[in-house]
């Protein structure tokens, strides 16, 4: 396989034609000297944006008006000339130049909006969209790859927005119905977007591979936000199988967050896949001109994605006048620097846990829409500092020790019977909410939990009360419950019990100021049971956490946890805020540790600003081998450990921002 370079530039390059001097002040030595300065080894230029301007001169489209010169051309000759890889940009559904010219190529979205666009609408990041299942609009985007193939011979092709945004124009009303789906049936319209995506895929690989075996082809993927959990056939990884590396776009402003990325890459990180984390030089996101993020972010950013095993591409726009700036890559540079000091250790390795996460169905749902239960299943594990995977309901489970099943997964028949199994076999359940519950009948589907379930709760609001011994460093009170849940019986053993408030507030009658307060006595309703090989609780306890952030939910997890996964590949008394992951080679196992911290210091943004210092803190690895040394990596230096009952523990007295330690096999 093909090595992906780790410091690599998305150099963005979206001009409108009524700027004037394109490209003007471009200087090809300076360009390219402040890239090298900047170590960069890999770098997406354009040849098209979503104004639909071509910066070479084309027999397709548009060549950008104000631009007097082939600046695509120049840009790749001297990135080649000094060993620096040069990809192509393109992108497909976006583009106002087409849309102009085509309007019948625009899409038709399920609410009758032509081209996702208002014809007066101005907003930050509103395009006229194309329809990629036009196959007179295919014919022109392969024609446009052809003639970038053949011209510049690029290393590979970035090919931005292959989405189908719920079209339902004349062409893809008619491929549904000569499939036997009903194009007035918004979910059918969105599986009919994901098979559009894939075939579209599997035609524009083919068709380059066809040309050049050796052709790079990857897009953003946007992993994980299409799945659908059960169906393999409409994936992002099907889609991604026609990508030679997944791209995971990022930038932790806006839409994506802190979280996203993590999840992401937990995600797709179980895949035979390289991958790359495209984040960006902007304060808040992409054109976000005249601002610079901060340097302890871009650093966390780049440093994290080495912890998931991935590569780095920074996003950044070039100025319409072609010139590159210093300030902006003297930044760069700095961060880059050090990731090259530290490739050694991050190439070629493997995620190192035993625990997976289920991830819910989202067949129905647009790209990007948050997914609160596995929100809450990240943040606390990766507080409580568990390696873990996300599943699909298809994957191999055998591996793992503990499965947790997150506030709304129902599995499928084929799922639930292995889950049976892996019961059977010695493996751990915790299940939450309604999940492994079967939505037609509401009745378990796991013959392992001994429980009726009953539906909703009649009661808005509930309290938890404790009632065994393994709570007993959890505050002794009754616990509001802020997400509904739901109501069992069972003869199993009760780790705690609801308490219901004396009444639903209505409008004439209520209490204080929120909840009805709990009753003083609790019910004879379970709360949290334990059975052979499972946890099972009706509370949403994951999405109650991302939505709310109680610690005593994260708590009620964590001992849940403990009661069923004695022996976790690691234990840490690091505090929360400290992310770690554990990735293997074939010599070593890798402890990565990113200590920053992150602030909300906007209505709607995390702020990183700074590192913080972590002092006297110990961590206990797993591992199945005596290690030779344990060392402080790329620094060598040596740190004492221990190995005893499976466990290699060290110290470290004083850690700032990414720490990598090598447990040597």
């Amino acid at each position: 396989m093909k090595s992906l370079p780790f410091r690599q530039i998305h150099m963005d390059f979206h001009t409108s034609p009524f700027i004037p001097g394109v490209g003007e002040q471009f200087d090809a030595e300076d360009f390219v000297k402040t890239l090298r300065d900047a170590h960069v080894n890999s770098i997406n230029l354009f040849a098209k944006c979503h104004h639909g301007m071509y910066y070479y001169p084309t027999r397709i489209g548009t060549m950008h008006p104000q631009l007097k010169f082939d600046l695509f051309g120049e840009q790749i000759k001297v990135c080649k000339e000094n060993g620096i890889r040069p990809v192509a940009y393109t992108c497909v559904a976006w583009n106002e130049d087409w849309a102009d010219r085509h309007p019948e190529w625009l899409c038709f979205t399920y609410d009758g909006l032509r081209g996702n666009k208002l014809p007066f609408e101005k907003g930050h990041v509103k395009w006229n969209t194309l329809c990629i299942n036009n196959k007179d609009y295919r014919r022109v985007i392969k024609a446009e790859l052809k003639e970038i193939y053949d011209n510049y011979k690029p290393a590979g092709f970035w090919i931005d927005l292959i989405i189908a945004f719920e079209c339902v124009c004349a062409a893809c009303r008619k491929e549904m119905k000569e499939l036997g789906m009903d194009p007035t049936d918004r979910r059918q319209v969105i599986r009919h977007d994901r098979m559009v995506e894939i075939e579209f895929c599997r035609d524009i690989y083919e068709y380059l591979k066809s040309m050049d075996s050796d052709l790079e082809i990857y897009s953003n993927s946007h992993p994980y936000d299409f799945d659908t959990a059960e169906d393999k056939s409409i994936s992002s990884m099907t889609k991604c199988k026609y990508f030679s590396f997944i791209d995971i776009e990022s930038l932790p402003s806006e839409e994506w967050g802190y979280n996203h990325f993590p999840m992401a890459a937990n995600y797709v990180g179980k895949y035979d896949k390289q991958i790359c984390m495209m984040n960006g030089k902007f304060h808040n996101c992409w054109g976000d001109f005249g601002t610079l993020r901060n340097e302890a972010a871009l650093e966390f950013e780049a440093s994290r994605a080495l912890a998931y095993g991935a590569r780095i591409c920074v996003g950044d726009q070039l100025h319409p006048s072609g010139r590159i700036d210093k300030t902006v890559y003297k930044r760069i540079g700095k961060i880059f620097a050090e990731i090259e000091s530290k490739e050694a250790w991050c190439r070629d390795t493997r995620r190192v846990c035993d625990v997976g996460v289920f991830i819910t169905s989202r067949e129905n749902e647009k790209p990007n829409t948050s997914h609160l239960p596995e929100e809450g299943a990240y943040r606390i594990l990766a507080e409580l500092h568990i390696p873990f995977d996300f599943l699909n309901f298809y994957d191999d489970i055998s591996k793992y020790k503990l499965l947790i099943l997150p506030d709304q997964v129902q599995p499928s028949q084929e799922l639930a019977e292995r889950l049976e199994d892996f019961v059977k076999g010695g493996g751990k359940v915790l299940l939450t909410g309604k999940s492994g519950v079967d939505e037609e009948s509401k009745k378990f589907m796991l013959g392992f939990v001994k429980a009726r379930f009953l539906g909703i709760s009649e009661y808005e609001d509930r309290y938890v009360r404790f009632t065994d011994d393994c709570f007993r460093e959890l505050p002794q009170m009754d616990h509001m419950q802020y997400i509904r849940g739901y109501t069992i019986k069972s003869d199993e053993k009760t780790l705690a019990r609801i308490v219901p408030p004396y009444f639903n507030r209505t409008y004439d009658r209520f209490c204080s100021h929120r909840q009805t307060p709990p009753r003083l006595d609790a019910s004879d309703e379970p709360a949290i049971i334990i059975g052979d090989g499972y946890i099972y609780t009706p509370l949403n306890l994951f999405t109650d956490y991302i939505t709310n952030g109680y610690k005593v939910h994260k708590d009620i997890i964590r001992v849940c946890i403990e009661q069923l996964y004695k022996q976790p590949l690691v234990r840490s008394d690091f505090p929360y805020i400290t992310e770690l992951t554990l990735r293997e080679n074939n010599t070593a196992y890798i402890v990565h540790l990113l200590n920053y911290v992150k602030e909300k210091k906007s209505r709607k943004l995390e702020i990183v600003e700074e590192r913080f210092t972590a002092c006297d803190c110990t961590i206990s690895v797993k591992t199945p081998f005596i290690p030779q040394k344990v060392r402080l990596v790329p620094e060598g230096k040596e740190i004492e450990f221990d190995y005893a009952d499976g466990y290699t523990t060290f110290k470290l007295d004083r850690t700032s921002g990414h720490t990598m330690i090598e447990i040597l096999k």
